[in-house]
Order: structure tokens, then sequence, then C-alpha cells
């Protein structure tokens, strides 16, 4: 999860990644995906069962098969020697007695979505096909093109699945464009440059070159680590905000540039984002037009405004004394 201003009203929404639509995981809202677990054969250890509602049978079925589930337990193979037997039996009737003393989880939402912050609520918006096609594990907040709208990117794939399922390998990170709106298109590897095929993990932006350009960088699990550099985006501003020694770099802060008669998106200083990664505590904020002044909201929640100096490529921000 991470949180960016994606519809330009200064509040901060949520960015949350997930399974996606293209995995086994799929369900309609009334018939959610549910986990058991429980001491179902009394050794003392904890067993987790996934299953699913097959609307053919009308019953709550698990997803593994007779050999897997009778490997976990034994007893499971005793009551149903053949497939055939197994695979008519409802969960409640291969756990029989066990099945009551189970406990119950149950989800039914796997979409990577956004949560656009309303002031009294959060409406759900799922992201689009592209970022639906693999699990995503890192999610970035920045201006990928200068535009002065935030832009997302999803870091893609796992591997790590049992031998009956095949791999979740069919994104290679994506870069979605935001309208400033709260919508967002996915852009092409071809069009961004960013096509990475591996187990993508953690990822997370800074303009390594201070060119005032967002940069991406990628890990992967078993794989090189990628470094993209920005070289077609509109410069943006670069911010640097300077804090009292336990908290140099301002975390917690947000900056939002204001222009001659509105404002930019918000964007937060923050020490994590996404899977295992941390963003620049520089800030490159995207502008379609020269902005004139930044509005700070400190740690502390005090707000303050600094004039931006005309033709400024980059600048600092102190947070006054009287807010330490």
């Amino acid at each position: 999860m991470t949180t960016g201003d994606f519809d330009g009203d200064g509040r901060l929404d949520i960015a949350a990644s997930n399974w996606g639509t293209n995995t086994r995981y799929r369900c309609p809202a009334d018939q959610p995906i549910r986990s058991y677990f429980g001491n179902f054969d009394r050794t003392g250890e904890l067993e987790v069962i996934e299953a699913y509602f097959d609307p053919a049978q009308s019953k709550i079925v698990p997803w593994a098969g007779l050999d897997e589930m009778s490997a976990a337990l034994p007893f499971v193979r005793e009551k149903f020697p053949t497939c055939q037997a197994y695979g008519t039996a409802g969960l409640d009737e291969i756990l029989g007695n066990q099945f009551k003393a189970a406990q119950e989880l149950r989800a039914n939402w796997f979409q990577s979505t956004v949560f656009l912050n309303r002031g009294d609520r959060f409406e759900a918006k799922p992201l689009p096909f592209e970022a639906q096609v693999a699990p995503a594990f890192g999610i970035t907040v920045g201006d990928m093109d200068g535009d002065g709208r935030e832009d997302l990117f999803l870091a893609q794939n796992f591997f790590g699945v049992e031998p009956q399922t095949s791999r979740h390998d069919a994104g290679r990170g994506v870069w979605l464009k935001g309208d400033g709106q709260g919508n967002f298109v996915a852009m092409r590897g071809q069009e961004s440059g960013v096509k990475v095929y591996g187990e993508q993990r953690g990822c997370a932006l800074c303009d390594f070159d201070g060119d005032g350009r967002v940069d991406l960088v990628v890990t992967q699990n078993g794989a090189e680590t990628k470094l993209y550099r920005n070289t077609q985006a509109r410069p943006g501003l670069r911010v640097r905000l300077k804090g009292p020694p336990g908290n140099p770099t301002c975390v917690g802060a947000i900056l939002r540039l204001k222009f001659s008669d509105h404002y930019g998106p918000a964007r937060e200083v923050h020490t994590g984002s996404g899977y295992w990664s941390q963003d620049s505590a520089v800030q490159v904020l995207g502008a379609a037009e020269p902005p004139t002044q930044i509005e700070v909201r400190w740690p502390n929640g005090r707000r303050t405004t600094a004039d931006v100096p005309a033709g400024a490529k980059e600048i600092e921000v102190t947070i006054p004394e009287r807010e330490r």
C-alpha cells in the first residue's frame, strides 16, 4: 500500500496492490474464497485448507486434489479411496466432525485498487486490466511524465506457487498514467521503456541524476535489480525539506504546489512504500506550468507557505523554529 493524491483535491488517497484477477482466486462477490484452519489431524499442528464454492455441486470444495490433501491429512484417503468419491464431496463431508471445529476466513476482493478519499469515506476504484494480470507486490506513486498529475507504478509477478499451479508471470511491471481525476490508463512497455519479465518485488522512485525527472528502480527475486532513467518527462521541481535532528527529512509532511489560480496534487514524505521499499525523501513535483508557491503541512499538522523563485529547479524548505 501507499498514498497519493490521485484526484488533486488535496486529500491523500490509498493505492493497494493485490493478487489481481488472473489467478485461480476469482470469485463472485456473493461467494468469497474461503480458508479453513484448525488442528484437523490432531497432531497439535495447524493446517490450512483453501476452498471455494462450486456452483455445479452447490458445495464448498477444496482447491487441493486427493493426493495433495491426503498427504497432509492421511484420514482423507481412508474415507475417500478414489478420486471420483473425493471429487463429489464437499469440504464438510471430507473433514467430517473436524469441520465443525474449523475456523474460517473469507476474501472476496482480489483486484489492485485505489481508494479515493471523499472526506467521510473512501471510494474503491479497481485499477485497469493491465494491473490485474499478475499479483503486484511493489507499488509507488510519482509524476512520471511531469504533467502535474500523479501516476502509479506496480511491480508484478509471483513464481512461488505450488507444483499444481502455473506461476503468475503475465506482468512485466506497469506504469499507470493518471488523469488527475482518479482514473488511470496503462502505458505500454514500448512507451515507458519499463519491461521486467522476472519475479518483481520492491520498487522505489528517486531523481538519481538530479535532472528533475523521477527515475525508477525495480528489484527482483533471484535476478538483477533494474534502474530506469527517465529521459522524456517534463522536468519538475525538486523539493528538499529540512527538519529537526529527530526527523531531518520531515517524514509525515505533505507538500502541495500552488499555481496562479489553483493547487497541484498533495504529496506525502514517507519512510515506506509498497514492498520493502522507500522512495527518496527529495520529492520531484510535476508542474504543467510554473508554480508560484509551495504549501507544506509539517508532521505536527501546522501549515506554512514559501515562495518558489521564478525558474527554480530545486528548493529547500526548512521547518520554522516555532514548528519544531
